[in-house]
């Protein structure tokens, strides 16, 4: 179950195809670092850089940009995926079928499965995250090294800063040498790492970008759904772990579950997952304590009833399909001029560059007053050759989903101003109509 998911993963890296949502906004902004631009500057007037994640991310893209856009990311996610599962199997090593075993059931949980390597800095903050929480010690040689993955887990997403918080408190409080010195070299890791960014990127901008711009938001049902969710595909794994793991290993835990709760954001996605799935097999197969006979077989049939949901049920979420694009659509992307997509990606991979690079942020932070709307005006003036979203603009209330993509005056205004020239499923393209006004 947990190697064909991988081979998909794996087949995606070479590619120039779209898996999720907002892949375009994350290549953009590494292809700006490859070319010496700075994300998370003033961007040109009329044009939005989302660029919503710490540099890290960025950084594997833009170390990746010569193979294509969306290649330095995928390899490094996919292999941050494997590398924790290698890690799991590593705590269990007294075992060596339990190692095995927990380690691949690990690539078969239901967030992993749908996010292994994705173009996406999720994988890797698990990664970095979970190897902190191992590493750190009472010694120097090695809070040091846990200080500075901590540093480059919340250097890579913000949300690992939860479960690492639960375990610096619980070792302040249980081991506290172990804690003081966990605490001060992830402080004088974040302190060097901010420095570091701060001689390549506007510090100020950073900051906006990676802090004010994710507070989106927050729908209690949405994270009780995702808590559902959490319970369905991973609650026997989570309860075994804080039934039998060590204190440390279930404030690790604890803090994965803050993770999911979290999800009530808007944009959120099985993504918030991850950290759970990591600190549960993590946390078993560190446990101290005999787990029993039961627990294999509690493990196994939660896992296969996920796969068998996820086969035949409605788990899947549809948004994670490889996003098409007709071959009309994308000749008519290569004329000259300026256009506004749902997703950038499909103007990346053609070399063209985005003027807003992230439709669903911007909507965001207009609707909230962030930023000022000058797309909007754009539109009205029929300044792009091109509009092109995946449902019809003028049906959005029809789709839940994309309805929180599109800022409502904007889709009115494309509707007014173009008309549709072509509309397939998942490309729906506009262009200027003659007479058309906003």
């Amino acid at each position: 179950m947990a190697l064909p998911p991988l081979w998909s993963w794996a087949a995606l890296v070479g590619s120039r195809t779209l898996a999720l949502y907002g892949d375009g906004a994350i290549a953009h902004a590494g292809a700006l670092i490859a070319r010496g631009a700075d994300p998370y500057g003033q961007p040109a007037p009329g044009t939005f850089v989302a660029a919503i994640y710490p540099p890290v991310a960025y950084l594997a893209v833009a170390a990746g940009e010569g193979l294509g856009p969306f290649v330095g990311l995928r390899i490094a996610a996919l292999a941050a995926t494997i590398a924790t599962a290698v890690m799991i199997a590593t705590r269990a090593r007294p075992a060596p079928l339990s190692a095995l075993a927990l380690g691949m059931a690990y690539l078969a949980t239901y967030p992993v499965q749908l996010w292994a390597g994705a173009h996406r800095p999720d994988d890797l903050a698990v990664l970095f995250t979970s190897a902190s929480v191992i590493a750190a010690g009472p010694t120097w040689r090695r809070a040091g090294p846990a200080g500075l993955l901590a540093g480059l887990a919340i250097f890579t997403k913000q949300t690992a800063l939860l479960p690492l918080a639960f375990v610096q408190i619980y070792l302040i409080v249980r081991e506290r040498r172990v804690g003081a010195r966990f605490a001060l070299a992830t402080g004088a890791a974040l302190l060097v790492l901010f420095g570091a960014w701060a001689l390549f990127f506007d510090p100020l901008g950073l900051l906006v970008h990676v802090i004010r711009w994710n507070v989106l938001p927050y729908s209690v049902p949405a994270a009780l759904a995702f808590a559902v969710i959490a319970v369905v595909t991973l609650g026997p794994a989570a309860i075994v772990a804080l039934r039998t793991a060590s204190g440390r290993m279930r404030a690790y835990v604890i803090g994965a579950i803050a993770v999911v709760l979290l999800a009530g954001r808007d944009g959120s996605s099985v993504n918030f997952l991850l950290d759970l799935s990591a600190a549960s097999f993590i946390a078993l197969a560190s446990a101290p304590s005999p787990r029993g006979p039961r627990v294999p077989l509690v493990l196994s049939a939660q896992i296969l009833f996920v796969f068998a949901v996820v086969t035949f049920g409605p788990f899947h979420p549809e948004d994670l399909a490889p996003v098409q694009m007709s071959a009309s659509v994308s000749a008519a992307l290569s004329a000259p001029g300026h256009y506004l997509t749902e997703d950038a990606g499909i103007l990346v991979v053609r070399g063209i560059e985005p003027d807003v690079d992230d439709v669903f942020i911007w909507s965001h932070l207009v609707a909230g007053g962030v930023i000022a709307d000058a797309i909007t005006q754009r539109v009205c003036a029929g300044d792009f050759a091109g509009v092109v979203s995946s449902v019809p603009l003028d049906e959005l209330d029809r789709w839940p989903v994309q309805r929180e993509r599109w800022l409502p005056a904007l889709a009115r205004a494309v509707v007014a101003r173009y008309r549709l020239a072509e509309g397939l499923p998942g490309a729906y393209r506009y262009v200027p109509a003659m007479g058309g006004s906003c």
